[in-house]
């Protein structure tokens, strides 16, 4: 296999899993005794999910049969034609596999497809196996699977085969059919399984295919959609097994195939992927204890195992190497999902990313720091932003708005979009300009229930409280924290910052103070004082603080500061940031002995602004001595919290231009 592109980082771990997966261990003289989990990987809109299929797909190459599927463009497609694109590409000849075949599934896709004389069910028997002994031959069965996978071919990622014009499909059949005796295979003989379907029925095969047939016509319904879905996915599924243990190689075939999909969220991803978890669990159910060859990963955004209730074994990004390191599977109970979030990049990762830059100008230790606080390791937008900062022209400090401002690196197009627009287009997918336009309204909720206050009151939004339970709740507050769900409300909050009062639609001042209005009501007083810093209000803010310095324990109170100093700016940084310090503490002529609080609000805010450039070491220095200052403050004197704080600003002052 080939190694990762040193780009990939964070994926190595989850790639070695995948790699444990996929190696057929021997139990009781059996090649894989129990069936291998889906592996679910999780993680926001550009964390690096699809990075990861494609680094797989990379490894496998052209060694081990595998099958690669987006199933966001093929959301339209069935069950049926999933499984004809899978079983296509797995069928394609590799270096120490017997070409796979599929000769049960493509009996039924065959029958399916089939016009019977349905009125007359000895006709239409007859006419079912006079089409199994007309199709015979390794290259017919691959033209009965790509006519029958219809579009999904052409979007099957890198791994894609052209599908032949069905002339030509036909023409090339019809030659094999009379010249590569050698090379045939009569599905009729596999049409029995039909009858007993390895679990010991006595059905008549020929009537359960006419059945087939006949279901086809009514593919639109639930309960006939299910019947033919689960037969096809229950017949793929044996061919594999048997595949697996016949040939003169079939001794040495100790890694599974591989099935990759991307973006399982849709409809058809869910129905396709808990089929085959049915079809397994079924057969252990029956004792059936062998094992179907295949390893699938899948990506998810989330929605895929929401409403899975058992037999879910979450691995965590530090127990990936007990997994890696030759681990086994086998000795812990029957799982059918194994789900892995995706970790955001770390900042030595970010940093990694930096140094393979290879910039000759500016700090790349300030770039990295400048980078992770904005993107948090959000994959793709370290990717964006890195490649912006490479491009630029050289400055003596390193700025996010400008980077963010750039043209996406690239691109000549007449209209490019900025780096912001593309990070904002990654993060939401397709959203509609009503939502797009609340979506920028509610992303000034510090907690979720905030946001759902906003939504409650009705000249707000314009999709109003069902629109927003239904489309926008899912967007802002996914189930699982990550740096992507914060990187985008950063990013609508900008767009909320740029809204002119004079529009018609809410204003950043008048979004807050109806929060500022909700949190007073409910006793909120790390709300409120965050919505009034928000809104500038910071003389207010001051004196509110220092009363409570009066009033509380040192550390409760330094967790209020903390939690408070997070409220973001509706103003662009074009300054020094302890300029800007300093033009506000002018603005809010705070009186002795408030300077030093006032001082330190303004200065943590812009600190813990992840929008404000790399000269930061004067600002550090500040809130140093004013942390200091604020000590001396307390009733009961200098505490410790204020001690390590100050020594924590000064060390992170060296890191700083």
């Amino acid at each position: 296999m080939a190694t990762i592109d040193h780009r990939v980082y964070g994926l190595k771990g989850v790639i070695d899993l995948v790699k444990v997966l996929m190696t057929r261990e021997e139990r009781n003289g059996a090649l894989r005794s129990r069936h291998v989990p889906v592996l679910v990987v999780e993680g926001f809109r550009g964390s690096g999910k699809s990075a990861l299929v494609t680094a797989l797909a990379d490894l496998l190459d052209q060694s081990i049969p595998h099958a690669r599927l987006d199933l966001d463009t093929n959301r339209h497609a069935t069950v049926p034609q999933l499984l004809s694109a899978i079983a296509f590409d797995l069928s394609r000849k590799r270096p120490r596999y017997d070409s796979l075949g599929f000769p049960r599934f493509i009996v039924g896709q065959l029958a399916m497809s089939l016009e019977l004389d349905l009125r007359d069910h000895e006709k239409a028997r007859h006419q079912v196996v006079d089409a199994l002994k007309r199709h015979r031959g390794f290259d017919t069965v691959r033209g009965v699977l790509a006519e029958t996978a219809g579009e999904v071919l052409a979007t099957v990622g890198p791994s894609g085969v052209p599908v032949p014009p069905t002339r030509l499909l036909d023409s090339m059949i019809e030659w094999l059919a009379d010249r590569s005796v050698s090379r045939r295979l009569v599905l009729g003989a596999f049409q029995d399984w039909y009858g007993h379907r390895d679990l010991g029925l006595l059905h008549d095969p020929i009537d359960v295919l006419v059945d087939l047939n006949r279901w086809a016509s009514d593919y639109g319904d639930d309960d006939t959609r299910q019947r033919i879905d689960d037969l096809l996915w229950s017949a793929f599924l044996a061919d594999l097994r048997a595949e697996f243990g016949k040939g003169r190689q079939a001794d040495e075939r100790s890694v599974n195939c591989v099935v990759l999909l991307d973006n399982v969220d849709t409809e058809l991803g869910r129905r396709f992927l808990h089929q085959l978890v049915r079809a397994r669990r079924q057969r252990v159910a029956g004792d059936e204890e062998d094992a179907d060859p295949l390893t699938v990963v899948a990506t998810s955004r989330g929605a895929l195992l929401s409403d899975v209730a058992d037999g879910v074994e979450t691995v965590a990004r530090e127990e990936l190497p007990r997994f890696g390191a030759g681990g086994s599977i086998a000795e812990s109970p029957q799982r059918w999902w194994l789900r892995y979030r995706l970790p955001d990049l770390t900042e030595d990762e970010v940093a990694r990313t930096v140094t393979d830059m290879a910039m000759d100008w500016g700090d790349n230790q300030c770039l990295s720091r400048v980078v992770h606080q904005l993107t948090g390791g959000h994959s793709a937008a370290t990717r964006l932003l890195v490649d912006a900062a490479a491009t630029a022209a050289p400055s003596r400090w390193f700025a996010p708005e400008s980077m963010l401002e750039r043209d996406e690196p690239g691109h000549f197009a007449e209209s490019v979009p900025t780096v912001e627009q593309r990070l904002l287009e990654r993060l939401l997918g397709e959203v509609s300009d009503v939502a797009l336009r609340d979506l920028v309204t509610c992303s000034a909720a510090r907690q979720r229930q905030h946001a759902l206050a906003l939504a409650g009151q009705q000249d707000l939004l314009v999709s109003g409280l069902t629109g927003y339970e239904e489309v926008l709740d899912p967007i802002l507050w996914p189930a699982e924290e990550s740096a992507g769900r914060t990187l985008l409300h950063r990013l609508l909050r900008r767009r909320l910052a740029a809204r002119g009062g004079e529009s018609d639609l809410p204003s950043w001042s008048g979004v807050h103070a109806r929060l500022r209005v909700l949190c007073r009501a409910e006793g909120d007083e790390t709300g409120d004082l965050y919505y009034a810093l928000a809104d500038d209000e910071l003389g207010y803010v001051t004196r509110q603080l220092y009363d409570r310095l009066l009033e509380l324990h040192s550390e409760v109170w330094f967790e209020l500061l903390e939690a408070v100093t997070l409220a973001p700016s509706q103003h662009r940084h074009t300054e020094a940031p302890i300029d800007e310090v300093r033009a506000g503490l002018d603005e809010a002529e705070p009186d002795e002995p408030l300077v030093c609080v006032a001082r330190l609000v303004a200065a943590l805010r812009i600190a813990a602004d992840p929008f404000t450039d790399s000269r930061r070491r004067d600002l550090h220095l500040q809130i140093a001595d004013d942390f200091s200052a604020v000590s001396r403050l307390c009733p009961d004197g200098p505490h410790t919290v204020f001690l390590e704080a100050t020594r924590r600003h000064r060390r992170e002052a060296e890191w700083w231009d």
